[in-house]
């Protein structure tokens, strides 16, 4: 099976991450050369795009396209672009030429609560923060309120009217689902909170596709990073012609009810909507033939910003006796890891190595928001039924990701980062800029090592500099040869 991809970006998790999950099924997902995607804030070629797509669509079998990357050229230059509603349609157009099933993701803007520009026009350096507030002011109530706050007119304005473009798009984007050009449709909210402007916008749209009859085709709920891997999945669950069942299960009793930061709804909600949009069904307890084990939310760290100290040893011993109750059972299990956003639980994952469980999980993650872990688990849990009832399966594939997901985000995100960044002199809550790629690379192998050994990771080689790359120039996240580790 030949899947393409238009990616989200250039970031592994965009144009990497989709092709480890096929993999597991024995799929190929293929990407735009790389001289068409974006590099950070510069845009994508955006003419061509299209054109490699009409042409690679010969031989394909599928195709996932982020509605970002196709119209703007990429997720910050969809942030930052200047492109009217006409012209990024114009882009979106090439998807009626193509006759293949087309699963499409479109994002719901976020308004991060940061003082940095990185990813957002330059003014977020001075009003960030104060925008952040505003989307709650504004998304607080369903009438028009005058705010009070001292964001200036100019900046209020053009930041309300980029949200006004991507909501056209976003509805847009369901029209081009009713009409059957798209498939499938994943409708990212990102790095939201509650009664904020994007709690509003998902609302919306989750509304509109429901008056529209869309409901089997259109997944609304957090996430944006991750949903190429999962529209792959779908591509490939579909193409198998199964439903994976899957029950969600959770250790501790109120765990699933959780609110993870940057979310809009609790766990529960989150995990149903992305193994719904991986292809999977969510069923009771003696229907299931997997289980997707949520580590709840705990506490107010950050692995990113504000590591914790500590994590809670005995949660994680809950979540690992859970996990063992579920493999005696004859169920494949896989683990979804939001204790905390931005990193692995060191307990958890030191636990499930010291027992011997890591290695027999249909799926691990820890990265980013719970949205973003959750879909990551869905998409392999999702896909290693789908191929074992074909099969198709690979484990070498599977252990693959697994072992990258061990090293990228235990080691590096919960583990070797803070000590990375204050050598450096980094500020965890402002992005920084990594300029001696070969120094920082030498010194981030060592560290790497080191937190593998912490984490009684026996398995994993020794990782080497070359195996290290910093994908948007920064320590927020890596690139792991996919190689890296293997024995």
């Amino acid at each position: 099976m030949k899947i393409l991809l238009v990616p989200l970006d250039e970031r592994p998790v965009s144009i990497e991450l989709p092709g480890l999950i096929a993999a597991i099924a024995g799929a190929q997902v293929v990407a735009p050369p790389a001289a068409c995607r974006p590099v950070i804030r510069a845009a994508g070629d955006v003419d061509a795009i299209p054109a490699w797509l009409q042409s690679a669509s010969a031989d394909a079998d599928g195709v996932v396209a982020s509605l970002e990357g196709l119209g703007f050229g990429g997720l910050i230059p969809s942030r930052i672009g200047a492109e009217p509603v006409e012209q990024v349609l114009d882009r979106w157009a090439v998807l009626r030429t193509i006759d293949l099933p087309v699963h499409a993701s479109v994002v719901v803007p976020r308004t991060p609560d940061s003082d940095d520009a990185f990813e957002e026009p330059e003014y977020w350096a001075d009003w960030g923060s104060r925008l952040h507030v505003l989307s709650s002011d504004l998304g607080s109530t369903d009438t028009v309120v005058i705010a009070t706050t001292d964001v200036p007119e100019p900046v209020r304005a053009d930041w309300l009217s980029r949200r006004l473009r991507q909501h056209t798009l976003g509805l847009a984007a369901l029209g081009l689902v009713g009409d059957g050009v798209i498939a499938r449709l994943i409708a990212g909210v990102d790095d939201a909170v509650a009664g904020s402007l994007s709690a509003a916008a998902q609302r919306d749209l989750a509304a509109w596709s429901s008056r529209l009859g869309l409901d089997d085709r259109v997944v609304v709920g957090p996430g944006a990073d991750e949903t190429a891997a999962v529209l792959t999945a779908r591509l490939i669950v579909d193409r198998a012609g199964v439903t994976p069942r899957v029950v969600i299960r959770c250790a501790d009793d109120d765990g699933l009810a959780r609110v993870a930061p940057y979310e809009t709804g609790s766990v529960l909600d989150t995990a149903r909507g992305q193994l719904r949009a991986a292809g999977a069904t969510t069923v009771d307890d003696g229907e299931a033939e997997a289980t997707l084990v949520v580590h709840a939310p705990q506490g107010d760290g950050d692995w990113a910003v504000a590591p914790p100290a500590s994590t809670d040893a005995d949660a994680a011993a809950r979540t690992v006796a859970l996990v063992r109750r579920e493999l005696e059972a004859g169920r494949a299990v896989a683990v979804a890891d939001v204790a905390q956003p931005n990193g692995a639980d060191p307990e958890l994952v030191r636990a499930l190595l010291e027992t011997g469980l890591f290695g027999r999980l249909d799926g691990f993650a820890a990265w980013n928001t719970a949205g973003n872990t959750i879909g990551t688990v869905a998409a392999h849990l999702a896909v290693a039924l789908a191929a074992r009832a074909t099969g198709t399966y690979d484990q070498r594939a599977a252990a693959r990701h697994l072992r990258l997901r061990l090293i990228e985000d235990a080691a590096y995100m919960s583990g070797a980062r803070a000590r990375f960044r204050r050598e450096r002199g980094s500020r965890p809550d402002r992005h920084d800029r990594i300029d001696d790629v070969s120094a920082a690379s030498a010194r981030l192998a060592e560290l790497l090592n080191e937190a593998l050994d912490d984490l009684g990771a026996s398995q994993v080689a020794a990782i080497t500099p070359d195996q290290i790359g910093f994908p948007w120039a920064r320590s927020f996240e890596i690139r792991v040869h996919p190689g890296a580790g293997e024995r």
